[in-house]
């Protein structure tokens, strides 16, 4: 926002001669059409010394006042205006504190429904069945390997018994016709 320089001047507080002193000494920058930016203003001479607009207003507004009262109920205004405004920022951080302890217990609600599908998922993955389950098993497991080795004897005998038909069949006749 571009002032004027005699409107500059008043903003940083300092008469018109000094300002244009300063203009020069401090190389202060100017607009093509001769206004200076509140920016540079605050630039050269920091933001604590220079007043905006508003303030500008409300100093002239003192300074022409002479009546107490009025200043008083001025600035009762303006306190209770600020009061409001931090009501208002109050009640809306309230609401955002609200919103965000809502998503953490949101957040929170999903992560133990993920911590216990991983515990599912682990114990599929791992051996979690009880002892007897692990028993019945290894005894199911056993009975297996037992009628393995039965199955293999009895393909051996008959591996002999082909191999060796002749002197099976010499002997097993005799048997056979007596038993018969």
């Amino acid at each position: 926002m571009g002032v004027n320089k005699k409107e500059a001047a008043a903003l940083v507080g300092k008469a018109r001669s000094t300002f244009y002193k300063d203009l020069k000494s401090k190389s202060i920058s100017l607009n093509p059409d001769g206004t200076v930016e509140v920016s540079e203003l605050i630039r050269v001479y920091g933001n604590e010394n220079v007043l905006s607009p508003e303030q500008r207003e409300q100093s002239k507004k003192y300074a022409g006042d002479q009546s107490g009262q009025a200043r008083e109920a001025t600035l009762a205004a303006e306190v209770r205006r600020l009061q409001e405004q931090l009501e208002n920022m109050t009640a809306e951080r309230r609401r955002e504190r609200d919103q965000l302890n809502e998503h953490i217990a949101h957040l929170k609600e999903n992560l133990d429904k993920s911590l216990e599908q991983n515990s599912n998922l682990a114990r599929l993955l791992t051996d979690e069945r009880t002892s007897a389950e692990k028993l019945s098993l290894q005894k199911k497991t056993e009975q297996e390997e037992k009628l393995e080795e039965v199955l293999k004897s009895v393909r051996k005998l008959e591996e002999a018994r082909k191999s060796g038909w002749r002197l099976f069949r010499k002997r097993a006749l005799p048997e056979i016709t007596m038993a018969g």
